[in-house]
């Protein structure tokens, strides 16, 4: 028994850890910085490779906290990883466990301890009579209806009502009413949806032409993202591709994680370029469009002369890193800084209430305000991502991290429990997408915002369900009909997915 436990989730795990340690040794031979955060390392790791005991394959119940724990510790360790190698300070005493380690270390400890208990809650379930699923015409047609008036409203609001990220370029926002306002930022949250769901359709029909269809969305939204400078746009459409194939399919994408990897390590510099050399001049993003080649041109050749200077772009781990910001505020929590006491959350309370019914809704811009709290920088309209994390020490302390860390793990725990090994159905594969946008990869943010976005969301997502999902009277699709003990099988046509098979 012993030899089967070994050889099973923690056998894997020792050896991930033990492989680790020996990249921390290489690190410090290599780097020799002086304070090099090898305990740290080691701990944060242990935590975040975790979920590899308990792994029940990539789509299984245990799926969603390895995805969070690996962006957990893309937030809080790389950039003292990458430190190590170039002998850089990381700026903690040698050896010992700064406060800021500590908080993130517990932090990721309870919430891993929440998400197990939500996710073993009542056992595994008796399996449902009734899987209702998407047919394959209105995912396609309503996955292109969505995102093409999501790319229309996002081409509307960027470059004509919010165009740049100054107060003066977001100053258009208050020439519209209450209603287009809200129209516009929930025509924007389409597009995202409309993008999964014909990546669904091609991934389940193999079809040529939406394969050809979902290249030209690919394309467009990079250029999107280059022009309005939002990385995220950009390099969402991939993640999503990614995303689909392990959660709906169970396999790794090998050549989209190659060709992401790939994209990552050559635009992110051309980005940071572009910021420096265009974001922050007066040209009009409507400009930058119609002379996009020559746009490129000149931020290419300038490339190496920002990425060289003595004040350069950050890296993408350094992008990527919150720990600075969670020091910032533990540092300064109680030491000169009130605690919140919960009002940046409060929004999450008002997330069902639109402010074309509410006008004096109050407007918590949580990262401005930890800038000017934290007197980060003189510009007002400065946003400093202070992570759920920080945001809960700065509201309640210990407290707020160790009761709401427990929360947020049992709120994934509970989407954790959906079943896509077994019932890959569209909605279901839109929750979980949902949930690693907003509560995985929107950690780095506002936590009301995150939670705002995510339960509107839900609602949407349930309500787009009970319009277009069916109890499948055939097979052939992604959910077959009752067998001979109830239990509501995967099935798709030709074999494909034999993986989703049981």
């Amino acid at each position: 028994m012993l030899a089967a436990v070994w050889k099973g989730g923690i056998g894997v795990y020792v050896g991930l850890n033990v492989l680790f340690l020996a990249v921390l040794g290489i690190g410090i031979a290599v780097g020799a910085p002086a304070d090099p955060r090898i305990v740290y390392l080691l701990l944060l790791f242990a935590l975040c490779s975790s979920p590899v005991i308990d792994i029940d394959g990539l789509n299984g119940r245990y799926s969603l906290l390895a995805i969070f724990m690996g962006v957990y510790f893309l937030f809080y360790g790389m950039e003292d990883l990458t430190n190590l190698f170039n002998g850089i300070s990381s700026g903690g005493a040698t050896g010992t466990l700064t406060p800021t380690e500590v908080v993130i270390l517990v932090g990721g400890a309870v919430l891993a301890l929440g998400y197990r208990c939500a996710v073993n809650l009542g056992g595994p379930g008796a399996p449902s009579r009734r899987v209702n699923d998407w047919a394959m015409r209105p995912t396609i047609r309503v996955g292109l209806m969505l995102w093409v008036i999501g790319i229309l409203a996002t081409y509307y609001w960027y470059f004509f009502v919010v165009t740049d990220k100054t107060l003066q370029g977001t100053a258009g926002i208050s020439r519209l009413s209450e209603y287009t306002t809200t129209g516009l930022v929930l025509a924007e949250m389409l597009q995202p949806v409309g993008f999964l769901l014909l990546v669904r359709a091609w991934r389940s029909t193999r079809s040529k032409l939406l394969f050809i269809l979902v290249m030209a969305m690919l394309a467009i939204q990079v250029v999107f993202g280059f022009v309005i400078d939002i990385k995220g746009m950009a390099l969402n459409g991939i993640v999503l591709v990614v995303v689909v194939v392990v959660l709906a399919e169970g396999k790794l994408p090998k050549a989209w994680l190659l060709g992401g990897t790939l994209f990552t390590v050559l635009a992110f510099p051309v980005f940071q370029t572009y910021r420096a050399v265009v974001t922050g001049s007066d040209e009009a993003r409507t400009t930058v469009l119609s002379h996009l080649g020559a746009t490129l041109d000149r931020v290419l050749a300038a490339e190496k002369s920002v990425s060289s200077a003595a004040v350069h772009p950050q890296t993408i781990f350094q992008r990527l890193s919150l720990k600075g910001s969670v020091q910032m505020i533990v540092d300064g929590t109680g030491n000169g800084v009130p605690f919140q006491h919960g009002y940046t959350l409060t929004p999450i309370l008002e997330a069902f209430v639109p402010r074309i019914l509410w006008s004096d809704k109050p407007d918590i811009q949580t990262g401005r305000l930890v800038n000017a709290t934290f007197h980060v920088s003189d510009q007002l309209d400065t946003y400093i991502s202070p992570s759920h994390l920080g945001e809960l020490y700065w509201n309640f302390g210990w407290p707020g991290v160790v009761f709401g860390m427990l929360i947020i793990g049992a709120v994934l725990g509970c989407v954790g429990r959906l079943n896509l090994r077994q019932y890959p159905t569209v909605t279901r594969l839109l929750l979980l997408v949902i949930t690693i946008d907003q509560l995985v990869y929107g950690f780095e943010g506002a936590l009301a915002n995150s939670y705002v976005v995510w339960l509107r969301s839900v609602g949407a997502i349930g309500l787009l369900h009970v319009l277009f999902a069916r109890v499948p009277r055939t097979p052939g699709s992604a959910a077959g009909a009752p067998d001979a003990v109830g239990e509501v099988r995967a099935t798709s046509p030709a074999g494909q997915f034999p993986n989703l098979m049981t």
